[in-house]
Parts: structure tokens; sequence; C-alpha cells
């Protein structure tokens, strides 16, 4: 067996290193009940974009990032800046070629955060984010 991590692992250990991030922990596939708290959940979705000749093939992992934080009209200000914040982030990381250790890893990308669902006092954020790497045969 394996002591490599997993894609999804790298990528937590990738996003942890963001500094925006209040207390830098981030889960995968579980958001804490609690404010701050942050999670990355892989969607299922088709992987293949590109197959090559010799086997190998270009592929995109996507996961939406999700963050706790709190709901009230002035936190909601914030909230909006923090994905803008983070969505940039993103940009600048993938414009250096900072990615996340994933052999073959090309590009990382996001679209915009939105409001995935709230209480009262609460919402759950959401930032679609995909990675594209090829992987070899």
């Amino acid at each position: 067996m394996s002591e490599e991590k997993g894609k999804i692992e790298k990528i937590k250990v990738f996003m942890e290193k963001c500094t925006l991030l209040k207390g830098g922990k981030v889960n995968v596939d579980y958001l804490k009940d609690k404010l701050y708290s942050y999670s990355i959940d892989e969607t299922p979705t088709t992987t293949i974009i590109q197959k090559f000749a010799d086997g190998g093939c270009r592929k995109r992992i996507n996961f939406d990032f999700s963050i706790q934080a709190p709901f009230n009209a002035l936190e909601n200000i914030n909230n909006s800046k923090f994905c803008d914040d983070f969505t940039q982030w993103i940009e600048e990381e993938n414009k250096k070629g900072n990615l996340p250790d994933i052999e073959g890893a090309e590009e990382l990308g996001c679209n915009r955060g939105t409001i995935l669902q709230t209480t009262e006092t609460t919402a759950i954020y959401v930032i679609p984010i995909y990675l594209i790497y090829v992987e070899e045969y």
C-alpha cells in the first residue's frame, strides 16, 4: 500500500497555506458546525478532459471550498470580500505556478463564491474550484 498522499489530501495541504484562513485548518468532506470552519469537498464529475494517443490523459478535479461564516448585514459584506480575496489568491497562485503538489498539475482556477445555505446566524459559502493535471500513461 502506497504511503503517498492522495490528490485531495495534497489539495488540502495547499489550501492550508492560504493566509486568509482564520486558524488555517481545512477539513475534507466535513464542515464543522462552528464559525470559520473550512472544508474541501470533491464534486462527482467526469474527470477526463482529453485522451492522448500514448494512453495518458488530461484530467480535471472539481471540488468546492466551503466556509462556515457569521450571517448578518455587516458580516455578509465581510464574507463577500473574503470570497473575492480568496478567489484572487487562487488566481495569483495559479499565475505564479504555485499549485498543489500533484504530478502534472497545470492549472488551478475557481469561480466566485456564493451562499449555499443559511440559518439565522450563520451561512455556508461555497467557492467552486478546479485543478487540471496531466496523467502520464
